[in-house]
């Protein structure tokens, strides 16, 4: 009976909150005036069928409807996502007015003062491209990410016509190339993550590399030039085999976090004075300090300059060598304790 009551009671009030009387709910529900006052009076419960309908007009939950309280971690996520539509439907909104805003002046312009459309075009499909990454993600329900990636690319690809059909020349043809090579490497890695169950880093790590070369050669093969072997590849392969490093020693080499800390700290200590003598061996007559200068520390003391080459330079290098040092020291401590434990705990 009690249950009852408190049921009664909690659809009386949930109904004066809804603004409702009586005979409007029952007028709602298809029942008698009756049937909701005895409801309310503890004197019976609701059929089941009714329990959709009612909860919509009294806007709670069955969860709610069939505990009698209200559940306040429900109700505020609720009042969370409310909030949230209305932010995306208002800027929905704003960037639609903004997008007319735009391309309603410059149409008429266009036709005005040329007779006919021309860099319109331009304004249209980079709005267009605007649009894929604004407004076109809360539009769709399904496959966000290929969509818009897709109309991202088909703008980009027309922009670059709209571009060339304005000013001419003869760039179209490597443009189109440049940016087909730029385009394979999102499509590249979302097909991957689409259809690829297994460990997907290294195999984006591997895509990564391929395209970057890729890009260098199409880069090359369109625009002229010698430079594709003489200094692309090289730091290109510098580059990466920087980043191959870093991956290895955080992804793959099987110690703490101590130690693995404290190689990545080491490899970017070397990586300014690394990238001087590639520098120095790509380009002779460029004069720029080698290795032996970062070692160099009685400038440190003396706090002068070397052929040039400052003294601060070698007080950062200094600093980050020895923090990389001692994170490697305690790292290899750490493993040789937990090596230790582990041979002891096997005994």
């Amino acid at each position: 009976m009690d249950e009852k009551k408190t049921f009664g009671a909690y659809i009386r009030r949930k109904r004066g909150e809804a603004g409702l009387t009586q005979r409007e709910l029952a007028q709602a529900l298809y029942v008698t005036e009756s049937s909701v006052s005895k409801w309310e009076r503890g004197l019976s419960y609701p059929d089941v069928s009714l329990v959709p309908s009612i909860c919509r007009l009294l806007h709670i939950s069955e969860h709610e409807f069939f505990t009698a309280c209200d559940d306040d971690e429900a109700s505020a996520q609720a009042r969370a996502a409310a909030v949230w539509n209305r932010v995306v439907r208002g800027v929905r909104i704003f960037f639609a007015a903004a997008y007319l805003a735009a391309l309603v002046p410059c149409f008429i312009c266009n036709l005005v003062f040329e007779r006919g459309l021309s860099w319109f075009w331009i304004v249209f499909f980079s709005l267009g491209m605007a649009f894929c990454v604004t407004n076109l993600p809360f539009r769709l329900k399904k496959n966000k990410l290929p969509i818009c990636m897709g109309g991202l690319s088909v703008c980009l690809l027309l922009l670059l016509l709209a571009c060339w059909g304005v000013t001419g020349g003869p760039w179209l043809g490597s443009g189109l190339a440049i940016t087909a090579a730029c385009l394979s490497l999102p499509w590249g890695l979302w097909a991957i993550h689409r259809f690829y169950s297994g460990r997907c880093l290294p195999i984006f790590m591997a895509l990564l590399t391929v395209w970057l070369f890729v890009l260098l050669a199409v880069i090359s093969l369109t625009t002229g030039g010698d430079w594709l072997f003489s200094l692309g590849y090289p730091i290109a392969t510098f580059v990466m085999a920087l980043v191959w490093l870093l991956f290895v020693i955080l992804y793959w080499l099987p110690v703490g976090p101590w130690l693995k800390g404290g190689l990545a700290a080491l490899e970017a200590a070397f990586v300014v004075p690394l990238s001087n003598c590639l520098s120095a061996w790509l380009v002779p007559e460029q004069k720029v300090p080698g290795m032996a200068h970062y070692f160099s520390w009685q400038v440190l003391v003396t706090h002068a300059d070397v052929e040039g080459f400052s003294w601060i330079n070698v007080l950062v290098f200094a600093i980050m060598l020895l923090t990389a040092l001692a994170l490697v020291g305690v790292g290899v401590g750490l493993e040789l304790r937990r090596l230790r434990r582990k041979r002891d705990h096997n005994i």
